[in-house]
């Protein structure tokens, strides 16, 4: 019952502090940085800073070199595809829509499992993805009935809510041999990895031109050690304790926390188009996630 609870304090302080994610990289992206170097320099000081403490402590566990096939495909997702799409996303939407779409996670995550794995694909789950595409579509409308976001931006972010559910799968094999501080700092290192090489061919020569001030590095940092670093271990603990279904759910509080913060810093206003979109999109999630069938069962049962 402990345990249980450790995992969701752990789950909650993940959504919120990927929900701020979307604030402070929108910020990083209005100062002039590039998604490319927001994310290099992101994952380089989260990989530095775990792999130096973790391994100090004696904390990480040993992966067997069969493993590292898993560990590289997990990273490609997420770190890499993720936050590729995330941050080219934000770009061209703004961080309350960008958080949205991501809190549709888990609509898509069954039809990954299907599959993988085979596991039965529900009518609600359908119904759900609809609702979704149509809360989306509502939020995209300006007071003159016209489309005001950018297509590109949204193609973006499902690129990144695709890449987490191809995460989810992944990581269901990993949490079955390995902690939550050896898999975040693994796929950390080797997220690093795969973007060093973007890093120097496109934007090492830009990096000069750019200003780190508080203004700059609070966010920065704040992403590297907060959203790369304690959220992704807060979840996959709370993952290996709770399940990757019920885990993934409460990405829905994703947005909730970006729009809360998003109208209290003055940095977006919420028009009527967006509210009524934010609910129709999350009825459609918290649908998909109820399992009619069971509960029938269960009162025919009682």
């Amino acid at each position: 019952m402990l345990q249980k609870l450790y995992a969701y304090i752990a789950i909650f302080f993940s959504m919120l502090f990927w929900g701020m994610s979307f604030i402070w990289t929108k910020d990083l992206l209005n100062a002039g940085f590039t998604p490319i170097i927001i994310i290099t320099l992101r994952l380089v000081i989260s990989a530095i800073l775990l792999y130096v403490v973790f391994k100090l402590s004696g904390k990480l566990d040993k992966i067997e070199k069969k493993d590292y096939k898993l560990f590289m495909l997990l990273a490609f997702f997420e770190p890499f595809l993720y936050f590729f799409g995330e941050n080219w996303g934000l770009k061209y939407v703004d961080a309350s829509l960008g958080s949205i779409i991501i809190s549709t996670i888990p609509v898509f995550v069954p039809f990954m499992l299907f599959f993988f794995h085979k596991e039965q694909l529900r009518w609600q789950i359908l119904i759900g993805v609809f609702l979704t595409i149509i809360g989306l579509g509502i939020m995209s409308i300006s007071s003159d009935l016209t489309f005001n976001v950018s297509g590109k931006g949204i193609a973006f972010m499902f690129l990144a809510v695709f890449s987490a559910a191809g995460y989810s799968v992944v990581l269901f094999k990993v949490i079955q041999k390995y902690e939550a501080i050896t898999i975040t700092t693994t796929q950390n290192i080797i997220g690093a990895i795969y973007y060093l090489p973007l890093f120097f061919v496109f934007e090492y020569k830009n990096i000069s031109k750019l200003n780190f001030d508080i203004e700059t590095l609070y966010p920065l940092f704040a992403l590297a050690i907060l959203c790369s670093s304690v959220a992704f271990i807060c979840y996959s603990y709370s993952a290996k304790r709770l399940t990757i279904t019920k885990t993934t759910v409460f990405t829905n509080a994703v947005p909730i926390v970006t729009i809360i913060f998003v109208v209290i810093l003055g940095k977006e206003i919420l028009t009527i188009s967006k509210i009524l979109g934010i609910i129709i999109v999350i009825l459609g999630v918290f649908l998909s996630q109820i399992d009619f069938k069971r509960k029938k069962l269960n009162k025919h049962i009682s």
